[in-house]
């Protein structure tokens, strides 16, 4: 047998495992917990035909939004018509919520920088738009145990940079998820970017605040899928407060040549089981969380490990069998600022993470942001000021100049973000970000970058 065909064969055993033991799970939660129940209550008498937002009915909607997810969805009560006609709360009352919403950005390097080839993005005018939407239905209408819902999302996205990202259609989530003991045992498994459900890249209470939000290269480096979904489970185990917690999952990596090759060789739909040399990828996490409430600061610590079996190219002419990446991050209330509506206040978010420098260009990075949500009295705004330090791999910058180009060791960058929101629904976010070194190779002059976008939801 050949190492290749070794290598798929032990990545399906690798998958099989782990949906016998989503299944074994699910029988023992099964029997454990037969009077869970999903927590919607019936809407029959909540229609919303004009569109008022009316929290008492809204809010009822949002019981349905995406499970298991760190990317919060925005509230239904936010959206540009909570009601959509009446048409939500026909679909509520048989189980169903429609949402979803469209994206415009743009980013322009105010230093003027262009150049042919484009380097980074920024340098020319670099344009994108997506436009989404998700389906989510009640399972436990079904006899499914617990608490539990099939997701579905799909996007269609294009970039006028191509190396930003692909453009196309995707197919982003397919999955189901099942919350037992009232969320503190969380089973899913189906299709979708793993990135949702770990690290947490968001501030704030919604996705829209995402411009915002906190980066870093290395989980996506070391083989997070984005823009397409792949095969996943993860399984997360609350203790009995619910703020400590271990999650564990396992799904394809992304293709080591990079996203653009990963969407490649994917299909339409983006539901391809496998891809060459793209194995299994496993990642761990333990945190401590507790959301905002009265007497009550917002804290999310968590700590993850990944380690993806994938081949990677490494800077030394050769192959590194694996790869794998650590992080460290932490979300503090600083200075809660409103008694009537907890979640808005001062915080911190500081993080850190680490891969091995001999395969990844971005082999460390730590940063602080200090935001506010809902400052200058605007409860849905989101005012962020952050840093971060990138530490480039030296034996990439020793091959890169060998080869007769310039590189360098590090990477630092300042950004001011202000989300603010324009009516329901709609949201305007703006960035002022100046970067020393933008690019690991070639050498190029610091770059001060504006983006702006524009999120339609509905």
């Amino acid at each position: 047998m050949s190492t290749q065909l070794r290598r798929i064969v032990m990545f399906q055993n690798d998958y099989r495992a782990a949906l016998v033991l989503a299944g074994s799970l699910l029988i023992a939660f099964s029997a454990i917990c037969d009077d869970a129940h999903a927590e919607y209550q019936s809407l029959a008498d909540s229609s919303d035909a004009n569109g008022d937002t009316d929290a008492a009915r809204c809010h009822r909607y949002d019981t349905l939004q995406p499970q298991g997810t760190t990317n919060p969805s925005i509230s239904t009560c936010e959206t540009l018509s909570p009601g959509l006609g009446g048409s939500r709360g026909k679909l509520a009352d048989s189980g169903w919520m429609i949402e979803g919403g469209v994206y415009l950005g743009g980013t322009f390097d105010l230093l003027n920088h262009g150049a042919r080839p484009q380097l980074y993005i920024g340098q020319d005018p670099t344009y994108r738009a997506n436009t989404f939407i998700y389906v989510t239905y009640d399972l436990s209408r079904m006899g499914f145990a617990g608490a539990s819902q099939l997701v579905f999302n799909a996007n269609v996205q294009a970039f006028s940079y191509k190396q930003e990202n692909p453009t196309g259609f995707a197919i982003n989530s397919l999955y189901v998820n099942q919350r037992f003991n009232d969320g503190r045992q969380q089973l899913q498994y189906g299709y979708d970017e793993l990135g949702n459900q770990f690290y947490g890249f968001s501030l704030g209470t919604n996705s829209t605040t995402s411009p915002a939000g906190v980066g870093s290269s290395i989980p996506y480096e070391v083989g997070f899928i984005f823009n397409k979904s792949a095969p996943e489970v993860n399984l997360r185990l609350a203790s009995a407060s619910k703020h400590f917690y271990e999650r564990f999952g396992v799904t394809r990596s992304v293709d080591p040549n990079g996203p653009q090759a990963d969407w490649d060789s994917n299909n339409f739909w983006g539901l391809k089981w496998h891809i060459p040399g793209a194995e299994a990828l496993y990642i761990n996490e333990l945190g401590y969380q507790i959301d905002p409430a009265p007497q009550q600061r917002m804290t999310w610590i968590r700590q993850g490990v990944i380690y993806n079996e994938s081949r990677f190219p490494n800077f030394h002419g050769g192959y590194s069998d694996g790869n794998y990446a650590y992080y460290l991050v932490g979300d503090y209330q600083l200075i809660p600022t409103d008694a009537m509506q907890p979640f808005r206040g001062f915080y911190i978010n500081v993080k850190a993470d680490y891969a091995p420098p001999d395969r990844n260009v971005y082999s460390g990075d730590i940063g602080t942001t200090f935001y506010v949500l809902g400052p200058f009295g605007q409860p849905y705004d989101v005012l962020a000021l952050g840093y971060t330090f990138n530490q480039l791999s030296g034996s990439f910058q020793r091959m890169r100049q060998a080869s007769g180009f310039t590189a360098v060791d590090f990477s630092r960058n300042y950004a001011l973000s202000y989300v603010h929101r324009l009516t329901r629904g709609v949201y305007l976010s703006n960035q002022l970000s100046y970067t020393v070194n933008p690019i690991p190779s070639p050498k190029q002059p610091a770059a001060l970058t504006w983006m702006s976008s524009l999120s339609l939801s509905y």
